[in-house]
């Protein structure tokens, strides 16, 4: 929701469950579109860097 905007919510949140799963497997990841400036702003500012990745959808044809 727009009212909730630019408060630091998704950075506490995002800094939250990122260290929960360091401290659980050692380390952590994610996907984010390369269009989502939010997003990358926020992963950026709590630690992750980018790295390139090739992904694909294979289906069938009905």
């Amino acid at each position: 929701r727009a009212s909730f905007r630019g408060r630091g919510l998704a950075e506490r949140v995002c800094r939250w469950v990122s260290a929960q799963l360091v401290a659980a497997h050692g380390r952590a990841a994610l996907m984010v579109d390369d269009d989502n400036a939010a997003a990358l702003a926020v992963y950026e500012r709590i630690g992750y860097r980018r790295r390139p990745v090739m992904a694909a959808h294979v289906g069938r044809n009905f």
